[in-house]
């Protein structure tokens, strides 16, 4: 139809419909174009939406499982101080008190990230979109930060961890695991399977075993060094997850937010 009426103009030599002619098709395409933008923006803010509310709520569970985290090393620092003390001698203690410290010492907690939301984001090429400076800067540099793997390895890999197992009797570490192990519990938030080992225990053991355990874990004096590395690489691993959660915000992220 435009087009017709633009040939018709110009064989009449009709210079005034011709320039209406042009600007009418040149809105029509401006108008399109912003129509576009308009939609594709519009898609984008409610994108952003659900992007920001969906990455606030892992990062609210990443919260929840680096304090749980933090208490449970704090557990197991404790008690690799205790255990270094009563195995060295340097501190009264009882056989089943050293043995179950020592156990608890040897045990390492970790989690399955809640980053899907943050590898989505990055793989469509959408972190822009995400217009809260302080969730995106938090949300890099949580999902960034190397010290949950490296937790997670130096636990693994603990040479204390394969040094007290290989010293005791099977049926003492089976009675120390199962008396005085890891147990699950549920905080109320959106984490699930915490683990804790903030609780009092005793043994199934007779005196004559735990006391054969204890010998056993004196007679290698390696056991000793190890304990004593483990112990730093926690008391280390605990500050620099502090720090971690201090530098990016995390827990100042959700400050007066009610959990999600």
């Amino acid at each position: 139809m435009i087009l017709r009426r633009v040939v018709s103009h110009v064989k009449n030599q009709e210079w005034t419909a011709i320039a209406i002619d042009f600007l009418i098709v040149v809105f029509g395409v401006f108008a399109g174009f912003q129509v576009n933008n308009w939609n594709a923006a519009r898609q984008d803010r409610a994108r952003a939406a659900v992007y920001a509310e969906r990455l606030k709520a892992e990062l609210h569970a990443e919260l929840e499982y680096a304090s749980a985290l933090l208490q449970y090393n704090s557990v197991a620092s404790k008690a690799g101080e205790a255990a270094y003390l009563g195995l060295s001698r340097k501190a009264a203690m009882d056989d089943e008190t050293i043995l179950i410290n020592a156990y608890r010492a040897s045990q390492y907690n970790w989690y399955e990230r809640r980053r899907a939301t943050f590898d989505e984001i990055v793989a469509s090429g959408s972190l822009a979109l995400i217009s809260d400076v302080g969730l995106r800067e938090t949300a890099i540099g949580i999902y960034n930060t190397p010290i949950f793997s490296i937790t997670l390895s130096e636990g693994q890999s603990s040479q204390y961890r394969d040094l007290f197992r290989m010293s005791i009797e099977p049926s003492l570490h089976n009675d120390l695991s199962k008396n005085c192990g890891d147990k699950e519990y549920d905080s109320g938030g959106a984490a699930v399977g915490l683990l804790t080992m903030d609780y009092p225990c005793t043994l199934t053991a007779s005196p004559d075993e735990m006391a054969e355990g204890v010998l056993a874990l004196r007679s290698d004096p390696e056991v000793a060094r190890a304990l004593k590395l483990r112990n730093a690489q926690v008391s280390g691993r605990t500050y620099d997850l502090e720090a971690t959660i201090r530098t990016f915000g995390l827990k100042k992220l959700f400050e007066g937010d009610v959990a999600p």
